[in-house]
């Protein structure tokens, strides 16, 4: 036997006994690296069991955990993708939506200011065909009055020129007579035309 110091807690040491067979460089000490059979049996059989056991109640439900959350990420990441593409797509969408309103308002107001130029020719033109009507109505008129103001003035003359040789033949022809009868025709004549025809 013998005594070899080892290092102990606290910095100090510790002298123990080692067995001669421990004690020497050969001998029975090199067994413990040299194969056995019977050591690789069960380590081998240690193993295996270890194998077994682990991929029976570890491995497979790790497995199955690990490919359940992939299973997860994997549909979460095609869920994302489909999202951002729907959400693409709604943009395109509204974007179309957002020309098109553009272009029909456009349209919209080109077609407001044609109608708005149309409605103006053709209330100028109906404004200009109703003065013309009334300007010819009125032409008409005029003369139409002034026609019957004419031939009431005819027959004032006519009354006051047949009053006038009633009054010469019942009447001498004198100078001083002559005279005062025409202007009585001319006061007469001055005062029908302000106060209209007059009873024979």
């Amino acid at each position: 036997m013998r005594l070899r110091p080892l290092p102990a807690a606290g910095g100090s040491w510790l002298v123990v006994a080692v067995p001669g067979a421990w004690a020497s460089e050969g001998g029975e000490g090199a067994s413990l690296i040299t194969p056995e059979f019977g050591t690789i049996f069960w380590t081998t059989v240690t193993f295996l069991a270890l194998v077994v056991l682990l991929g029976r109640f570890a491995w497979k439900p790790l497995l199955g955990a690990l490919q359940e959350r992939e299973t997860s990420i994997q549909a979460s990441i095609d869920q994302a993708r489909s999202d951002r593409e729907q959400a693409q797509a709604l943009v395109r969408q509204q974007r179309e939506l957002l020309e098109q309103a553009r272009r029909e308002r456009a349209e919209a107001l080109t077609a407001g200011q044609r109608d708005a130029e149309t409605l103006k020719a053709e209330i100028l033109t109906e404004a200009r065909s109703q003065r013309d009507q009334l300007l010819k109505q009125t032409q008409t008129q005029i003369e139409a009055g002034m026609r019957q103001a004419r031939a009431e003035l005819r027959e004032i003359a006519a009354d006051l020129a047949i009053q006038a040789a009633g009054k010469l033949l019942e009447r001498s022809l004198d100078t001083a007579t002559h005279r005062r009868l025409v202007e009585e025709y001319l006061a007469d004549l001055d005062g029908s035309g302000d106060a209209g025809p007059r009873p024979s």
